[in-house]
């Protein structure tokens, strides 16, 4: 049996995972979390858009863990790496001979004029499963005006997730046969369709047949709610009847030591292949709080723990940076593959993707607990579909 004890922050999804797995290799696992809930964190979209009821896509946190694991409820205030001891809000102290920090990305809706104020009033699809609720409770009843989904920065979790949000959006506008009565715009704050060329040539013409209308570079740079305006860094305004608007996101609010472990924006600074923290090599960082140049999404924070996990085991495993983003629209799916070594590549949209974002969905609460049972189907897939082997064919 393993003596080292490994001491995991965050019950997400990378946390989860590598709990799970450290412990069913015999490890003695400490996890903490201060909610007694997890969140799948995209069905908060289909809350918003759908009218889903939140409790289908929440677990407790308590079920969720396997035996043999410790599970600490608590708010991480400090992690103190050159001490290898982290302090909990109430006064708590724990230590550990590796640590993993799994707290995800934090989301700040004051840094944007209006933000609080808009969110306060009728929720939105980021801030958990009854902001998304409240969102739909407003969303539902919205018969003629103007729907605005929104960013108030290019990195924010899960990149399709804005482009997601307008094709249920209209889907449910027009079951409803209201799209028209209702203009759905889509703003974002990039050039093109997308933040890559490549998909944007793919994701556009579904956006326009789904009759979605686009603004490109339109950062969110203010929102007057009195009003009804929403206002861009690049000097453009856009009126509505309803909006969302994605929160500049930032690394976990708690107190780093060294403080230099962590970036301007509070993302911990990892080896982006070994995402081990910077300076230590009993320390790593998983998913949505590092500074890892890949998507913020919930695949990435399940391969990096996988990888972590087989380093801590001794292992020469490496992070490939691998992204595999759903894109949902009308019965239809397409997924947004890349690594460090490649852009995305072209995916199609298909029925059979759409079908397989389902089956994810159905395996996902069992990944989280058993991950060794699901470590077989899910490499053979990202084998099968890496950017390497699909290149510019795509698929």
């Amino acid at each position: 049996m393993p003596e080292e004890r490994v001491l995991v922050l965050g019950a997400g999804t990378g946390g989860l995972v590598a709990a799970n797995l450290l412990a069913y290799h015999g490890y003695k696992v400490t996890i903490v979390e201060k909610s007694d809930f997890h969140l799948f964190q995209p069905g908060m979209l289909w809350i918003a858009f759908k009218g889903h009821r939140p409790e289908r896509y929440l677990r407790p946190v308590e079920d969720l863990v396997r035996p043999g694991v410790e599970l600490v409820k608590g708010v991480v205030e400090k992690v103190d790496f050159a001490e290898r001891k982290v302090t909990l809000g109430d006064g708590r102290s724990l230590s550990y001979d590796k640590i993993i920090v799994a707290l995800g990305a934090s989301l700040d809706y004051d840094a944007v004029p209006g933000h609080r104020q808009l969110f306060e009033s009728i929720g939105d699809y980021f801030g958990g499963a009854d902001a998304a609720a409240k969102f739909w409770s407003h969303f539902s009843k919205l018969t003629e005006g103007t729907l605005v989904v929104a960013a108030a920065d290019p990195l924010y979790k899960c990149p399709p997730a804005p482009h997601k949000a307008a094709f249920l959006a209209a889907d449910t506008l027009r079951r409803k046969g209201l799209l028209g009565k209702v203009k759905v715009v889509l703003a974002l704050p990039f050039i093109h369709e997308y933040a890559s060329e490549t998909m944007a040539k793919i994701i556009g013409p579904k956006l326009r047949e789904a009759g979605i209308e686009v603004k490109t570079m339109f950062t969110v740079d203010s929102i007057d709610v009195e009003n009804k305006v929403i206002n861009s860094l690049e000097g453009e305004s856009i009126e509505y009847t309803l909006a969302t608007v994605i929160p500049v996101h930032g690394g976990p609010r708690i107190e780093v030591n060294p403080p230099n472990a962590v970036d301007e924006d509070g993302y911990i600074k990892v080896n982006k292949y070994t995402l081990q923290v910077e300076g230590y090599d009993d320390a790593y960082a998983i998913g949505d709080c590092t500074n890892a140049p890949t998507s913020k999404t919930g695949v990435t924070a399940h391969l990096g723990a996988e990888v972590v996990v087989d380093r801590i085991m001794g292992f020469e495993a490496r992070f490939t940076g691998r992204t595999n983003c759903p894109v949902v629209a009308d019965g239809e799916a397409a997924f947004v593959i890349s690594d460090y070594e490649h852009p995305p590549v072209p995916v199609r949209f298909s029925k059979m993707k759409r079908l397989m974002e389902d089956l994810f969905i159905a395996a996902y609460w069992s990944s989280l607990k058993y991950p060794e049972k699901w470590q077989a189907v899910f490499r053979a897939y990202f084998e099968a579909t890496s950017p390497a082997v699909l290149g510019e064919r795509g698929w």
